[in-house]
């Protein structure tokens, strides 16, 4: 097996020792997902040689980018920044506009947009060549994504706040379904798909902090916040438990980043030349 085939491996067996500390609620190796963008990283710099300038260097950011969001969050747990509860109790809840509101919930998720947009840059600057599955994913994706968010927002009694906080996760999911929707290979298509997910997988999260209400907050680092009616914020399951839910996004994102990457720096088979019509034919 070549290098870029441990690579491969290295980054998929990081993933699955991931994903099963998750399931199990204790994690095997801490860093196995850091490692696993590591080695992501690693096969881009030895496979992207031979790949155009654009593709390689987009690929670059995005896989960098959110390589170096698990490293911050792995850093910032290890030094203890995230542990211990923090119970707040504002005096009054401040006026804000609404796009100030959209503007501090989707700040947290910007970076990750971002390097979800460079992934799909790379896939588009690939030959184009539109193909019937490719075209269907496209659709499909398009329309579960609009459907999606819009039965999210009316679902949560809606708001302009949450309109502006959805708007850039369904340009950058619908981006990346167009983007699938171009490209003549399976395996971009796939990982182009997966990416959309991705995106529209953190809009829970978004509009969570839009419809926070700051008047009795907890803040534990191993929760995550529902709205419920009017009230505050309510404390939900542990991330560690639910591995359909919060845990699973990561899976995904490497999954997707992974996905695209080996399709965007795959080399086809050279295809022969072909037949000389002014060579004579045998008999």
């Amino acid at each position: 097996m070549s290098i870029r085939g441990w690579l491969l491996l290295a980054c998929g067996g990081f993933g699955a020792t991931y994903l099963v500390g998750e399931f199990f609620g204790s994690p095997l190796l801490p860093a196995a997902e850091l490692l696993a963008w590591v080695s992501l990283a690693a096969y881009l710099a030895v496979s992207g040689r031979g790949a155009p300038t654009r593709v390689r260097f987009a690929l670059a950011a995005g896989v960098l980018i959110l390589g170096a969001i698990e490293a911050s969050s792995l850093l910032s747990t290890a030094d203890g920044s995230r542990t211990g509860m923090q119970f707040l109790t504002p005096d009054r809840v401040p006026e804000r506009s609404a796009l100030d509101t959209a503007s501090d919930a989707v700040r947290h998720t910007m970076p990750a947009l971002v390097a979800y947009a460079c992934l799909a840059l790379a896939a588009l600057f690939l030959p184009k060549r539109r193909t019937r599955t490719s075209a269907a994913v496209a659709v499909a994706g398009i329309g579960i994504a609009v459907i999606y968010v819009g039965l999210e927002i009316w679902g949560r009694d809606g708001g302009l706040a949450a309109v502006l906080a959805a708007v850039p996760l369904l340009l950058v999911a619908v981006l990346a379904f167009l983007v699938a929707g171009r490209t003549p290979r399976w395996i971009p298509t796939a990982g182009l798909a997966l990416l959309g997910l991705a995106a529209l997988w953190m809009l829970d999260g978004v509009l969570d902090r839009v419809h926070v209400e700051p008047l009795v907050v907890f803040l534990d680092p191993g929760m995550r916040y529902q709205r419920h009616e009017s009230v505050a914020v309510m404390l939900a399951a542990p991330v560690g438990l639910s591995i359909t839910g919060l845990a699973l996004a990561p899976a995904i994102q490497l999954a997707a980043a992974a996905t695209i990457t080996v399709g965007c720096l795959r080399r086809r088979a050279a295809s022969p030349p072909p037949p000389d019509a002014s060579a004579p034919s045998g008999l």
